[in-house]
């Protein structure tokens, strides 16, 4: 099904930035080690002043956040990262991070497609491929063509299992 959805970076419209930063913050923001609701902002703020028009990859700290929108409305944001918030696969490179959908509109597959139009993009900087991390979507990235490559047990209560994925893009 096609959304008509298109991507744009968060600075073309940085008073749009606050809709998906608080989704994420509701979300991921607190409880997980990883990062904190003042970690989801200063990540929001620092892609503000990102350049959009290239991927280096031997860069670091590129850290590229994408509104996804359709009709004037904001419905997701994805983030294209060069490093990954889980120390122990750093090595691996670049990543699909900060993904999330206007939560009354999951499941009608405006995931699938802002997912699409990043994969897309990453093509476009010559990505060849891309990595990205769940703890409860695996069926969802399996189904869109990524390969589960490794498991992180994360200790805890209750204990966390993170799957690492990657999709080879061309």
């Amino acid at each position: 099904m096609i959304h008509n959805i298109s991507l744009h970076p968060v600075s073309e419209f940085p008073e749009l930035a606050k809709i998906p930063l608080q989704w994420s913050i509701d979300l991921w923001g607190e409880g997980k080690p990883e990062f904190s609701a003042e970690d989801w902002k200063i990540f929001y703020n620092k892609a503000l002043q990102e350049n959009y028009g290239s991927w280096d990859p031997s860069g670091t700290d590129q850290e590229l956040i994408y509104l996804a929108i359709k009709e004037k409305e904001v419905v997701g944001a994805i983030a294209l990262c060069d490093f990954d918030d889980l120390e122990e696969f750093r090595h691996l490179r670049p990543w699909i991070a900060a993904f999330i959908v206007d939560p009354k509109l999951r499941g009608g597959g405006v995931g699938s497609e802002i997912l699409k139009l990043m994969e897309q993009q990453a093509i476009s900087f010559g990505i060849k491929s891309i990595y990205l991390w769940s703890e409860n979507q695996d069926s969802f990235y399996a189904n869109r063509g990524y390969e589960s490559i490794d498991k992180l047990d994360k200790p805890g209560n209750p204990k966390r299992v993170i799957e690492i994925y990657r999709k080879v893009l061309c």
